[in-house]
């Protein structure tokens, strides 16, 4: 067995400490700041926030951990950072290979993270980090234990990059499939053989409502070359758009009762069946929300990452929140499915359209103001079908492709342990 060592007795543990607010800027003054995992990425962490009066500062290829909400992943130091209270920086001795430090704390987070002590947050002390045992062997072992997973691990990763490289294949496929379907091509054979003309409630939505085949003065909108039977209009020509509201929090007769409500975040490119939290009857008189029928589209006007401009269909009734709109497809001669999956199509052109300096959000006037190519409701069935058919061999695929990407993350985890559980028994 080799000797194990107490981490403080072989690396430098510096705590991280958040400077005043009055010194964060995002435009680049001072070095990066990092104060979480929130800027984690495979092996460094992404610079948003930067300093001018760094606390605590962590050099180069410093070992970064995350000491609370969560506790233990970890990245390496870009270069010279300021550190929040969120991290440690460890920077090992010369008796410590810091690649096998590294995969050390990569095999052991997991029992990091149970050390994690607090009520609203889980979180380890200096104390906790400073008296973690760490295995010693003689440096030429270390060396070997870090050529061996790293054997093992350039195969793994080029078996992932294969994988993600099929994910993102499979997203330009699901794209091509849209486009395709929302141009008309899967349903020539339908348009050959039934007079558009002839549908009197799809000729009065014609009249009422300007046909556009010329796109190329909104750079918003998508690029689509509509069959001549198609209209093309504007949700809030066809449809009504309701903005939802939040029942107040302050009031607690309003929550937890019998109502689906839908936050933003819970709008994305689903079906909704069901709602995180609900609200009373009293709650949906008290807010400016109504509840909406089964079948409305549910559109996500602000939201953090990639919430922003992601769909979703109410399998049913639900109110929504103020960051939500709703298009209220079931009242009017349409497939709610339809309209659902050209949002998918248009999901970046959409993003593109909102405003604001912290975080862009859209408004009713402009989901109102999205144009869309708008077939006959019997077309719009069979080129819901069509899209359907397509994706489910996408979305298995894509299944299995998941399967496997989470079979190789066990597989690094089954390394790891071996790796340094043999270690304890030499």
């Amino acid at each position: 067995m080799y000797p194990v060592k107490k981490l403080q007795d072989c690396a430098t543990i510096i705590a991280g400490q958040s400077p005043e607010s009055k010194y964060y800027n995002t435009v680049g003054d001072g070095i990066p700041f990092f104060q979480g995992k929130a800027d984690f990425g495979e092996l460094y962490p992404s610079a948003r926030v930067y300093c001018t009066n760094p606390t605590k500062i962590a050099q180069y290829n410093d070992i970064l951990l995350s000491v609370r909400a969560p506790v233990g992943p970890t990245n390496l130091s870009p270069g010279k950072v300021c550190i929040g209270r969120g991290l440690a920086a460890i920077r090992p001795d010369s008796s410590l290979n810091l690649k096998y430090l590294l995969y050390y704390f990569h095999y052991f987070e997991s029992q990091l993270s149970s050390k994690g002590t607090g009520t609203t947050f889980k979180a380890i002390t200096q104390k906790t980090i400073k008296n973690l045992d760490v295995p010693a062997p003689p440096m030429e072992e270390q060396v070997k234990i870090v050529a061996r997973i790293d054997e093992l691990f350039s195969e793994l990763d080029k078996a992932v990059g294969t994988l993600k490289t099929t994910k993102e294949q499979l997203e330009v496929y699901r794209q091509a499939v849209l486009k395709a379907a929302f141009e008309g091509k899967y349903t020539k054979w339908w348009r050959k053989n039934h007079n558009v003309s002839a549908n009197e409630e799809y000729c009065e939505l014609r009249k009422e409502n300007q046909v556009f085949k010329d796109t190329s003065g909104d750079e918003n909108e998508l690029s689509l070359n509509i069959p001549d039977e198609w209209m093309k209009v504007r949700l809030g020509e066809i449809f009504d758009v309701e903005v939802g509201a939040t029942p107040s929090r302050q009031h607690a007769e309003y929550w937890n009762g019998s109502i689906p409500w839908v936050s933003s975040g819970e709008v994305r490119f689903t079906t909704i069946n069901k709602t995180r939290e609900m609200i009373t009857d009293i709650g949906l008189k008290n807010a400016s929300t109504n509840l909406q029928p089964i079948g409305t589209v549910l559109l996500a006007m602000i939201g953090e990452g990639k919430t922003r401009g992601q769909s979703a269909i109410l399998n049913i009734p639900a109110a929504h929140n103020q960051n939500t709109a709703a298009i209220l497809v079931s009242k009017t001669l349409c497939q709610p499915k339809y309209i659902y999956y050209f949002l998918q199509l248009n999901y970046e052109n959409t993003r593109r359209v909102g405003s604001g300096n912290n975080q862009k959000a859209l408004n009713k006037e402009r989901v109102r103001a999205i144009r869309v190519p708008f077939a006959p409701i019997a077309e719009q069935s069979i080129i819901v079908k069509e899209i359907e058919k397509r994706l489910s061999i996408c979305e298995n695929i894509e299944q299995t492709v998941n399967t496997a990407l989470a079979q190789a993350d066990a597989m690094r985890q089954s390394i790891l342990k071996q790796t340094f559980e043999e270690e304890k028994e030499v």
